[in-house]
């Protein structure tokens, strides 16, 4: 019996190494598989599983803010200056200013994102919004520039600069002429003094009709007056008048005659632009130059929503 119990203690010894060990191994199998289930995953596992990197998804989520700050600022300026068109009124002036300085520095805070682009496609969609960019803030600047100016109005201006002093100077001279041909005037001179007279009153219509026809509404069209018909009537009228006017007054009457067809043809030019959609050329610069480039800004951006 006694003999025994040493290679029984010792068999016992081996068993209970060997149990440990097993247990020791089981236990380290464990902790490992549990470090690789708790460390973060590679960037390739990840797009394996299908999903994005936590630095990728940032910056998806910072581009997507620089697009809405964009789409913002490029309609906030619009608004501004549609309102400063309309109203000419400084608040939506400055509000238009600050919107176009916001543009700029969205559209400088887009190309700075994309240093990390590898998309060839939109390095070259940026690129054209750059150029695109360009052309907006300058045709913005230039209608601002217009509004309170008689640039605006290129017709007015060409009545106001043009017609109107020309009509002044005929009227004057028509005075004139009747002033001379009164001095030394007696009964039987009265058929050579009416056509003048007349005309004296036909100018001064002419003028005032014109005047309330360039600044009403653009539903109103040219005073009858200022037909071409009725200026060749005119003329002939004058031309008429003047081989029974005195001598020294006949110089002027062929001034007033020179004046009176200048009129006409730029007159002619006055209602063409009353016509058409240039009359206010700055509202037309807006819709027609301004508004499509604005459009073809945010036809990229939305291009580029959700990509990131």
């Amino acid at each position: 019996m006694f003999s025994r119990s040493p290679r029984r203690r010792m068999a016992w010894l081996a068993f209970s190494f060997a149990v440990m060990g097993g247990v020791f191994g089981l236990l380290v199998v464990y902790d490992e598989q549990r470090s690789g289930a708790d460390a973060p995953l590679s960037r390739d596992a990840v797009a394996a599983a299908g999903g994005a990197a936590p630095g990728e998804a940032a910056a998806a989520a910072d581009f997507e803010i620089l697009l809405a700050n964009f789409s913002a600022s490029r309609e906030a300026s619009l608004v501004g200056l549609r309102g400063y068109l309309l109203t000419e009124g400084e608040g939506f002036r400055t509000e238009w200013r600050e919107a176009a300085a916001s543009l700029q520095s969205a559209a400088d805070a887009i190309e700075r994102h994309s240093a990390s682009w590898t998309d060839g496609l939109r390095l070259v969609q940026l690129a054209e919004m750059k150029r695109l960019i360009e052309r907006l803030l300058a045709e913005e600047r230039a209608v601002a520039e217009m509004i309170g100016t008689v640039n605006r109005y290129p017709g007015l201006q060409l009545f106001n600069e043009d017609v109107r002093p020309g009509l002044d100077e005929a009227q004057r001279l028509c005075a004139d002429i009747l002033d001379v041909m009164l001095a030394n005037s007696s009964p039987e001179d009265a058929g050579a003094i009416d056509p003048f007279a007349k005309l004296r009153g036909d100018l001064e219509d002419l003028r005032l009709s014109l005047v309330k026809f360039t600044t009403g509404s653009s539903e109103a069209g040219p005073p009858a007056a200022a037909s071409r018909a009725e200026l060749a009537a005119m003329l002939t009228a004058i031309e008429s008048a003047r081989k029974a006017a005195p001598a020294s007054v006949q110089p002027k009457i062929d001034r007033l005659v020179f004046l009176i067809r200048a009129a006409r043809e730029k007159l002619e030019r006055v209602f063409a632009l009353r016509a058409g959609q240039r009359w206010d050329y700055a509202d037309y610069a807006f819709r027609t130059r301004i508004v499509p480039l604005a459009d073809e800004l945010q036809a990229i951006a939305a291009s580029w929503e959700g990509e990131g």
